[in-house]
């Protein structure tokens, strides 16, 4: 599944906290996103990465050059993260950031985008939806993506976890969609 995990609006702290699986995906899977979304507007290119143009992060970072620029920056903060846990050197660029830098920003802002204002990314957050879209990610994380707790090097779990785990007898939360309802958050891109 594609996916940005906005666990705070700092793309660096959001960074640091990805476990190590989502620091490795966020960098190939938003990349993709960021080149799909360049072509939807007008990139064209061979070594373009194209995947998921229906997918909710894929039309909210083709729906405004702001959205893709945020997108970018959260990429490019896994990017050097991932060059950071695994001690790649400064010079090494994993394959899928190499193709996102092929695309100028000054270029990538000339195209014709639907819309001028940013707008919140979506929150591809399974059963878990919040008023504010970190909040909503911190509840999938923290509940959902347990079985990938893992950092490597010094890094260390968020300090937030304990505040947003619920339990798992807990049936009703204000911030989990009703078992009813899950088809419909399923189709949001989970």
């Amino acid at each position: 599944m594609v996916n940005a995990f906005w666990l705070d609006r700092d793309v660096d702290t959001a960074a640091r906290w990805l476990v190590d699986d989502h620091v490795m995906s966020s960098v190939f899977e938003c990349s993709m996103v960021l080149t799909t979304a360049a072509q939807l507007n007008g990139a064209t290119g061979e070594r373009l990465y194209y995947t998921h143009e229906n997918h909710p992060l894929t039309r909210w970072a083709a729906d405004a050059y702001e959205n893709w620029r945020s997108l970018r920056a959260y990429t490019e903060a896994a990017h050097r993260e991932w060059r950071y846990r695994w001690d790649h050197g400064p010079e090494e660029r994993h394959g899928c950031w190499a193709t996102v830098e092929t695309l100028a920003p000054e270029r990538v802002r000339g195209f014709d985008w639907p819309n001028d204002a940013a707008s919140d990314p979506p929150q591809v957050t399974g059963r878990w939806k919040a008023a504010d879209y970190v909040d909503a990610y911190r509840y999938y994380y923290a509940n959902e993506k347990s079985h990938l707790f893992e950092w490597a090097k010094d890094r260390v779990e968020p300090p937030w976890l304990a505040e947003y785990t619920v339990d798992a007898d807990v049936d009703e939360h204000p911030n989990r969609v009703p078992p009813e309802d899950e088809d419909a958050a399923d189709a949001d891109g989970e």
